[in-house]
């Protein structure tokens, strides 16, 4: 339940209190109904900068804004033939998704607004919630588990990590949004911590289109979310920054799972196009530059998965029989040693227990080496990725820190050794 003085206004009203009820008895006050034949839903990626807004018309109309830029994003919104609001979703209260959305809600007409309920200290924040508490005709939904309407669509809305603290990245609304086949799946800047939570809640489906949490961080992705999200399309809402978003690890990670990703700072505004049927349509203004086919067809030919890299090979340690793969990944975009982080080795689990890996090594042909943390644990079933660079290793991603590429891309052998210096697995390339 939101807090501050915008919710706790909402609470003594009884018209809040019956309004969202009757929303999730009657989805989108009776717009849930069925698509108009053939007619698509859109998803409009608006290009403002190093910040997200998203827009969904469904094909009876009804639209919502997932966040709203650092500035007003009108011009945009103007541009898309907006007029009213349905929906809008503030997915964490920092300025690059809140920014703009004070000046929204002074200039469009807004029926629902859903938060974190998770409060700021900014001044960009509590002129949102000032705003808000003189709009007496917009209904405050709290972000928690339910499915909402918006015409033929549902947006399920997912359960947030159960933490109160600061740690708002990790505390951002989680969004699926499905149109029969078509689904989008849209999360703010959620990093590790909340992706892994997901995946555990078994809430990560197959998706069509994902927008890269985090502006396409280092820290925006796990494998194991890839893994089951196994996105057709990656879209990254990114603009100039010092970050260095999105960072080669999470581009890497983006084009193993799919050809297809697109950024707005290259690209500028990314409008998709998604049918009941599944299949889809990516414009970048009014040219058409890929289309997708039916679900069933596109996960059929679908190929391009990390797992590529991960071939089985004989064990020797007894310990793990059977039960592991090692693959290399070795040429690195552009230049490999200006790039070391654009390599890494994958090593998966068959096994159905965890496996601790602590102290193991991992070399190349020409013993450069990693050695695992103590606490280093494989998940059963589970993945995990060395790169060469540098980097914050969290558990599944591990970190040589070397400052040049060490896996030749012309052949070489991977190598893992456990404690005692048993060989465990071994990767040849040629």
């Amino acid at each position: 339940m939101m807090r501050g003085t915008y919710g706790a206004a909402l609470m003594r009203s009884s018209r809040f209190l019956w309004c969202a009820t009757l929303l999730l008895v009657f989805p989108g006050y009776g717009v849930a109904s069925q698509g108009q034949s053939g007619e698509p839903i859109r998803v409009t990626f608006i290009d403002v900068g190093q910040a997200d807004a998203i827009l969904i018309r469904s094909p009876e109309g009804q639209i919502a804004l997932v966040d709203a830029g650092r500035g007003e994003p009108l011009r945009s919104l103007g541009e898309l033939g907006v007029e009213k609001i349905d929906l809008l979703v503030a997915t964490h209260p920092h300025a690059d998704h809140i920014g703009g959305m004070a000046g929204v809600i002074n200039s469009i007409p807004v029926r629902f607004y859903m938060d974190n309920g998770q409060p700021h200290t900014t001044a960009t924040y509590q002129n949102l919630m000032r705003t808000l508490q003189q709009r007496t005709d917009i209904t405050y939904l709290a972000a928690e588990p339910r499915t909402i309407g918006l015409g033929s669509a549902e947006i399920e809305v997912l359960p947030l990590l159960p933490v109160n603290s600061t740690d708002h990245n990790n505390r951002s609304v989680g969004l699926v949004l499905r149109y029969g086949s078509f689904v989008v799946f849209l999360s703010g800047d959620s990093e590790v911590r909340e992706l892994a939570f997901w995946v555990q809640q078994g809430v990560v489906p197959d998706v069509t289109v994902l927008k890269a949490p985090h502006h396409g961080s280092d820290n925006g992705f796990t494998w194991e979310f890839l893994q089951d999200a196994q996105p057709e399309v990656v879209v990254i809402s990114v603009g100039g920054n010092s970050y260095g978003h999105p960072r080669p690890e999470a581009l890497q990670a983006y084009t193993s799972v799919t050809p297809t990703v697109l950024r707005t700072d290259y690209h500028g505004q990314v409008t998709i196009l998604g049918y009941e049927d599944g299949r889809y349509e990516v414009m970048l203004g009014e040219e058409t530059v890929a289309t997708g086919q039916e679900r069933e067809t596109q996960e059929q030919r679908r190929r391009a998965t990390v797992e590529e890299l991960v071939d089985s090979v004989p064990p020797v340690a007894p310990s793990v029989s059977g039960s592991l793969s090692l693959g290399v990944f070795a040429d690195a975009p552009g230049n490999d040693h200006q790039n070391p982080n654009g390599e890494y080795a994958v090593l998966e689990s068959g096994l159905s227990d965890d496996l601790q890996i602590g102290g193991w090594f991992l070399c190349d042909a020409a013993s450069h080496c990693f050695q695992f943390p103590s606490d280093a644990v494989l998940r059963a079933g589970g993945q995990i990725v060395v790169y060469t660079g540098s980097g914050r290793t969290d558990g599944v991603r591990f970190f040589m820190g070397s400052g040049r590429a060490v896996w030749n891309n012309d052949g070489d052998t991977a190598t893992l050794y456990d404690a005692s210096s048993a060989i465990v697995a071994r990767y040849v390339y040629e």
